[in-house]
């Protein structure tokens, strides 16, 4: 079983959005996915149950119960879990860390951003788990992202697909779906399913499934 633990605890990197659409993504590809809301916000919780589609399946989870809940969707045959975060200053779920086959990093393409991720890391480390990074919401031009890059791949990994700052993400998830679930030939899909991809292929060499 896969556990793809979503996390940083500065807020507004985009965990959510990441989230829903990596698990939407999932439950495409055939893998019975659950995500796992961890947010005493509940914004994943919000999007899923204004949905129309039964998959990927949700659940509300207390940072207290990350072990039961795991231990249940084992036993119901679930293959990928994806587990989102809160995005808090001073809130890190090390639970839901430790518990992770692989942890993802989502972070703003600037220097505050990738600075705030270092307590993250640190906590990352210390479980032994395989992790990268994930930049989100970059501009369309400048110089940022490239920075954001050599800044962050001297502290981890970094995935070479980025999401940047369309407006397909927003209209997207306001609708209630995934990228791909509102157009599919938008280049947001083509970002979300590349950065699957790559979280698949990197566990599979570096991460340990439960």
């Amino acid at each position: 079983m896969r556990i793809w633990t979503i996390t940083n605890q500065k807020g507004g990197a985009g965990k959510t959005v990441l989230a829903t659409n990596l698990a939407v993504e999932g439950s495409n590809r055939g893998l019975k996915t659950l995500l796992i809301d961890l947010d005493p916000q509940q914004s994943a919780t919000k999007w899923w149950e204004a949905r129309e589609a039964e998959e990927p399946l949700l659940i509300k989870c207390l940072y207290n119960q990350v072990i039961e809940n795991l231990e249940a969707a084992k036993k119901q045959g679930f293959e990928l879990i994806i587990i989102d975060t809160a995005g808090r200053e001073g809130l890190i779920h090390t639970e839901a860390i430790d518990k992770a086959s692989f942890a993802i990093i989502p972070c703003q393409p600037s220097l505050d951003d990738c600075r705030s991720a270092l307590p993250t890391v640190e906590i990352i480390k210390n479980s032994k788990i395989p992790f990268s990074f994930v930049i989100t919401r970059c501009p369309a031009s400048g110089e940022d992202l490239q920075e954001a890059k050599n800044s962050l791949s001297a502290i981890g990994l970094v995935c070479n697909t980025p999401t940047y700052e369309r407006k397909c993400y927003k209209r997207a998830y306001a609708d209630n779906l995934s990228v791909k679930e509102y157009d599919s030939n938008d280049k947001g899909a083509g970002e979300i399913a590349a950065i699957f991809e790559y979280i698949y292929n990197k566990e599979d060499r570096l991460g340990k499934q439960i």
